[in-house]
Protein backbone atom coordinates (compact mmCIF):
# COMPACT_ATOMS: atom_id res chain seq x y z
CA UNK A 1 0.00 0.00 0.00
CA UNK A 2 1.36 3.40 -0.95
CA UNK A 3 1.25 5.87 1.94
CA UNK A 4 0.64 9.56 1.50
CA UNK A 5 -0.13 12.51 3.69
CA UNK A 6 -2.94 14.82 2.67
CA UNK A 7 -3.31 18.41 3.80
CA UNK A 8 -6.40 20.58 3.43
CA UNK A 9 -8.11 23.59 4.93
CA UNK A 10 -11.52 23.08 6.43
CA UNK A 11 -13.33 25.68 8.49
CA UNK A 12 -10.31 27.99 8.39
CA UNK A 13 -7.90 25.47 9.94
CA UNK A 14 -5.22 23.55 8.05
CA UNK A 15 -5.15 19.80 8.74
CA UNK A 16 -2.68 17.09 7.70
CA UNK A 17 -3.66 13.43 7.92
CA UNK A 18 -2.48 10.00 6.77
CA UNK A 19 -5.31 7.88 5.33
CA UNK A 20 -4.92 4.26 6.45
CA UNK A 21 -6.97 1.13 5.92
CA UNK A 22 -9.65 0.80 8.56
CA UNK A 23 -11.64 3.39 10.41
CA UNK A 24 -11.25 7.11 9.72
CA UNK A 25 -11.05 7.50 13.51
CA UNK A 26 -7.69 5.67 13.41
CA UNK A 27 -6.04 8.03 10.91
CA UNK A 28 -3.08 9.99 12.30
CA UNK A 29 -3.81 13.70 11.99
CA UNK A 30 -2.82 17.14 13.15
CA UNK A 31 -4.73 20.44 13.01
CA UNK A 32 -3.10 23.84 13.11
CA UNK A 33 -4.95 26.75 14.78
CA UNK A 34 -7.73 28.27 12.68
CA UNK A 35 -6.93 31.43 10.76
CA UNK A 36 -3.23 30.71 10.41
CA UNK A 37 -1.23 30.79 7.18
CA UNK A 38 -0.51 27.72 5.08
CA UNK A 39 1.89 25.64 7.19
CA UNK A 40 5.50 25.93 6.04
CA UNK A 41 7.35 22.91 4.67
CA UNK A 42 9.36 22.79 7.92
CA UNK A 43 6.17 22.80 10.03
CA UNK A 44 4.72 20.00 7.89
CA UNK A 45 7.91 17.91 8.27
CA UNK A 46 7.84 18.38 12.04
CA UNK A 47 4.21 17.27 12.28
CA UNK A 48 4.77 14.27 10.02
CA UNK A 49 7.72 13.25 12.23
CA UNK A 50 5.53 13.60 15.34
CA UNK A 51 2.98 11.32 13.63
CA UNK A 52 5.73 8.77 12.86
CA UNK A 53 6.22 9.44 9.13
CA UNK A 54 8.59 11.15 6.73
CA UNK A 55 8.37 11.98 3.02
CA UNK A 56 9.99 9.52 0.64
CA UNK A 57 13.43 10.70 -0.52
CA UNK A 58 12.91 13.23 -3.31
CA UNK A 59 9.15 13.48 -2.73
CA UNK A 60 7.59 16.91 -3.02
CA UNK A 61 4.20 18.22 -1.97
CA UNK A 62 1.75 18.32 -4.90
CA UNK A 63 -1.03 20.91 -4.78
CA UNK A 64 -4.45 20.73 -6.42
CA UNK A 65 -7.42 23.00 -6.32
CA UNK A 66 -10.94 21.62 -6.23
CA UNK A 67 -14.25 23.49 -6.34
CA UNK A 68 -15.42 24.29 -2.82
CA UNK A 69 -18.40 22.24 -1.68
CA UNK A 70 -20.55 25.37 -1.68
CA UNK A 71 -19.43 26.46 -5.17
CA UNK A 72 -21.65 26.55 -8.21
CA UNK A 73 -20.39 24.21 -10.94
CA UNK A 74 -18.53 25.95 -13.78
CA UNK A 75 -18.45 29.31 -11.96
CA UNK A 76 -14.92 30.70 -12.46
CA UNK A 77 -15.43 33.20 -9.63
CA UNK A 78 -16.39 30.50 -7.10
CA UNK A 79 -14.03 29.69 -4.22
CA UNK A 80 -11.77 26.65 -4.37
CA UNK A 81 -10.29 24.30 -1.78
CA UNK A 82 -6.55 23.59 -1.84
CA UNK A 83 -5.42 20.03 -1.19
CA UNK A 84 -1.79 18.94 -0.94
CA UNK A 85 -0.29 15.45 -0.94
CA UNK A 86 3.14 13.91 -0.45
CA UNK A 87 4.27 10.28 -0.57
CA UNK A 88 5.47 8.90 2.77
CA UNK A 89 7.19 6.14 4.60
CA UNK A 90 7.27 5.31 8.28
CA UNK A 91 10.12 7.04 10.09
CA UNK A 92 13.29 5.01 10.11
CA UNK A 93 13.24 4.31 6.39
CA UNK A 94 10.63 1.57 6.15
CA UNK A 95 8.59 1.91 2.97
CA UNK A 96 5.04 0.63 3.42
CA UNK A 97 4.26 -2.32 1.17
Amino acid sequence: MKLQALMSNSGGAWKVFVPLLGSVADWPEHRWPAGGPIPTPAARLEVLADLGYEPLPGAAWRWEECPAASAEPDDPSAPVDLIAAVELRERGGEVAA
